[in-house]
C-alpha cells in the first residue's frame, strides 16, 4: 500500500467515523482499517475499494442502525454541551436580577421586621427569578434545538452539491457520467490538528453574548452609574430607557448572528472555507448593525449629564465630577471604532488559519 493510498484509507475512515457517536469511533476505525487491508489485499487497489464501499456518509448508517435522529451523532455532543452552556448563562444571571430587584425594593428595615421583611423580598425575587428564567432558557432551548435540527437536515445535502462541484474533468467523455455517483476522489483531506477549532476558543463568546442578551432584555437599568450617599442609593441610567423598545431589537440581533456564527464554528469544527464565509458575513452585518445602534439610533440617555449633576450635588469628588465631561458622540465612536477593529482581527485571524491550516480544496 502506498503512502497515497494509506492517506485515502485515512480520509475514508475519518469521513465515516466521524458521523459516529465518540464511543464507536476507535472500535470502528480497528474494523475499517482491518477491513480496508484486507480487501486491498484481494483487490490492489484503492480507488476501486473505496468506491465499491460507497459514500461515507452512507456506509457510517450501517453503524446507526437505520435510526433517524432530530440531532444525530455526528451533532449531538455538541449539542449537549451547548444547550447546557446556553441554560446556565440564561437562567443564573436572570435569578441573581431578580434577587437583587427584590432586595432592592424592600421596604424600610428596622430591628423587629428585618428578618420577616429580607426573608420575604429573597422568596418574592426567586419566585420571579425562577418564573423568567424558566421561559428564558424553554426559549433558548427551542432556538438551539431548531438551529441544530436544520443542520441536521441539511448537512447530507451540502455534502451532495460539494460533491457534485464542477471541475475540468467534467469535460472528459469518460469522467461526464461518473461525475455524478459517489468516488474516493471526493475525500477531503484529515484536518490538521491547527485547523481544528476547540470548544475553549467560542466558549468565552458564547457567554458573553448569551449573559449580555439577558442584560439588556431584562435589565437595562443595570448599566448605570451608581451613587450612594448613606443608605440612599442613586442610579443614572447610561442608555435611553424610553426608547428601549426600538434601541433593544438591533441590538438582540446583532447579538444573535454572532451566536449564530459560534454554533456554526462548533458544529464544523475545523476552519474552512464555510467557516470563513460565515464569519466573514456575520462579522460585516454585526459592524453595520453596531453603525445603525451607536450613530443613527438614540442609545444614549439624553439627560445623562443633567442627572449627574443633579445626583452628585455640591459635595461631588474629583473622580465622580469627571463623570460629568460624558460625550454621546466620542463614547458612540470609541466604541464604533473597538468594535471595528475587533471584529476585523477576528475575521483576519479566520481567514488566515483557514488559509493556513484549513483542508485543501482539490
Amino acid at each position: 500500500m502506498t503512502s497515497n493510498e494509506k492517506d485515502y484509507m485515512d480520509r475514508y475512515i475519518y469521513q465515516v467515523i466521524r458521523r459516529l457517536p465518540k464511543t464507536q469511533r476507535d472500535e470502528v476505525r480497528m474494523e475499517l482499517e482491518e477491513l480496508i487491508s484486507d480487501m486491498y489485499a484481494d483487490k490492489g487497489s484503492m480507488d476501486a475499494l473505496l468506491t465499491e464501499l460507497g459514500d461515507p456518509a452512507e456506509f457510517a448508517k450501517q453503524y446507526q442502525n437505520g435510526q433517524k435522529y432530530l440531532i444525530g451523532p455526528e451533532y449531538f455532543e455538541t449539542y449537549l454541551w451547548f444547550v447546557k452552556v446556553v441554560l446556565i448563562c440564561a437562567a443564573v444571571p436572570i435569578l441573581a436580577i431578580s434577587l437583587i430587584n427584590a432586595i432592592g425594593e424592600m421596604p424600610a428595615i428596622t430591628s423587629q421586621n428585618a428578618a420577616p421583611v429580607i426573608i420575604r423580598a429573597i422568596v418574592d425575587g426567586l419566585i420571579t427569578g425562577i418564573t423568567d428564567a424558566l421561559l428564558s432558557c424553554i426559549s433558548a432551548f427551542g432556538a438551539v434545538t431548531l438551529t441544530f435540527a436544520i443542520m441536521e437536515r441539511k448537512k447530507f445535502q451540502f455534502e451532495m452539491k460539494k460533491a457534485e462541484k464542477w471541475s475540468v474533468e467534467n469535460l472528459s467523455a469518460e469522467t461526464k457520467t461518473s461525475t455524478s455517483r459517489w468516488t474516493p476522489k471526493f475525500l477531503e483531506r484529515v484536518p490538521d490538528k491547527k485547523a481544528m477549532i476547540s470548544r475553549g476558543d467560542s466558549i468565552v463568546g458564547i457567554v458573553f453574548i448569551v449573559i449580555f442578551s439577558v442584560l439588556l432584555i431584562f435589565a437595562p437599568h443595570f448599566f448605570a452609574a451608581v451613587f450612594m450617599d448613606g443608605e440612599t442609593v442613586t442610579t443614572v441610567p447610561i442608555f435611553n430607557l424610553d426608547q428601549w423598545r426600538i434601541i433593544l431589537p438591533v441590538f438582540v440581533l446583532s447579538l444573535l448572528i454572532g451566536l449564530v456564527d459560534e454554533i456554526l464554528r462548533l458544529v464544523v469544527g475545523i476552519y474552512c472555507k464555510l467557516v470563513m464565509i460565515s464569519n466573514i458575513i456575520c462579522g460585516t452585518i454585526q459592524i453595520l448593525l453596531s453603525i445603525v445602534v451607536l450613530k443613527v439610533l438614540p442609545i444614549w440617555n439624553p439627560n445623562f449629564v443633567l442627572e449627574l449633576e443633579l445626583a452628585l450635588g455640591d459635595n461631588a469628588n474629583s473622580g465622580a465630577k469627571f463623570l460629568t465631561y460624558w460625550n454621546a458622540d466620542i463614547v458612540s465612536n470609541g466604541l464604533l471604532a473597538f468594535i471595528v477593529i475587533i471584529t476585523l482581527l477576528e475575521i483576519g485571524m479566520t481567514i488566515y488559519k483557514t488559509l493556513r491550516y484549513g483542508i485543501p480544496k482539490k
